[in-house]
């Protein structure tokens, strides 16, 4: 019986070991515009469409709010266009003296000589269920998010294409109140900046980030982990390239994951998926098969 019982115990810690949790890195990928403007110098004209109605909403403090935060997602709009190369901006957009313009795309264009006219059109708040990712694990919440609509007008007035946008409001005040909310520079306006630069993004560099699950089995791939982990990435690669060749193909294929989630980090996806590629055709598995399915998009 005790025999039994030794038995039972060294095979549960044999499992254990072999089914240890993942650990995770969270991986920056910089991405570059989808899209992009004519080449050489172009000018925008940025307008506003939008007004608060004032039959639904008759509180000043609520007006002068929603005033002030259209102008913020059209200003941090702005902000954004004029940092990219050769594009110049008018804003036609007055903080103090906040009205719609009634103006004509074509004529806008004219005056302005402007190859595009970018029209704010409106803003609104609503609940939605996200999701989430925390250490690989998913998390569904609910959230408050703040959506922001463009249409951004080519010179001539015929054609045009609706930008949207999302951003999400983080009140870190428990006991936070509407009065918080509104106040100016507060999680409101936050998240209204956020959700213009979110309307813009195919024309826009960014930044994202992935968590990563890393294969930290093993004295090789668990000192490739803290190395990847601690950014330095050239020692990692001595580690795992070599081990790639290896007579082992579990070793083999999970050593060319993580090296895959190693270039991913440093901006080489055409690297990071022909290698993820490798370990998956040397023992196919879920974290290559994923990452494979996420560079593939970018």
């Amino acid at each position: 019986m005790k025999l039994f019982r030794l038995t039972c115990i060294l095979f549960a810690a044999c499992f254990l070991a072999a089914c240890s949790v993942p650990q995770y890195v969270n991986v920056p990928v910089d991405y570059a515009p989808k899209l992009n403007f004519s080449r050489g110098r172009t000018t925008i004209v940025v307008v506003n469409h939008y007004m608060p109605d004032s039959t639904r909403n008759r509180g000043k403090r609520v007006l002068a709010t929603f005033k002030a935060a259209a102008y913020t997602a059209i200003n941090n709009a702005a902000i954004q266009l004029h940092a990219l190369p050769g594009v110049k901006v008018v804003r036609l957009v007055d903080s103090v003296n906040f009205t719609a313009n009634t103006d004509s795309v074509k004529f806008l264009a004219k005056k302005y000589k402007a190859a595009y006219v970018l029209a704010f059109e409106d803003f609104k708040g609503e609940t939605k269920w996200k999701q989430d990712n925390y250490n690989g694990v998913p998390s569904v919440y609910r959230a408050t998010v703040i959506t922001t609509s463009f249409t951004l007008y080519e010179a001539n007035g015929l054609y045009s294409k609706k930008l949207n946008g999302e951003g999400e409001i983080y009140d870190n005040n428990a006991y936070g109140s509407a009065s918080s909310l509104l106040a100016h520079g507060g999680p409101l306006f936050d998240a209204i900046r956020t959700s213009a630069l979110d309307a813009l993004k195919d024309y826009l560099p960014y930044t994202d980030y992935h968590d990563r699950p890393l294969y930290a089995n093993g004295d090789q791939l668990s000192s490739s982990v803290e190395l990847i982990k601690a950014g330095k990435f050239d020692k990692a690669f001595q580690i795992l390239n070599p081990l790639i060749d290896g007579p082992d193909l579990k070793l083999a294929s999970r050593a060319a994951y993580n090296l895959a989630v190693v270039y991913e980090a440093q901006g080489d996806i055409e690297a990071a998926l022909d290698v993820a590629k490798v370990s998956n055709q040397k023992q196919p598995n879920d974290y290559a098969k994923a990452i494979i399915v996420d560079l593939m998009k970018e």
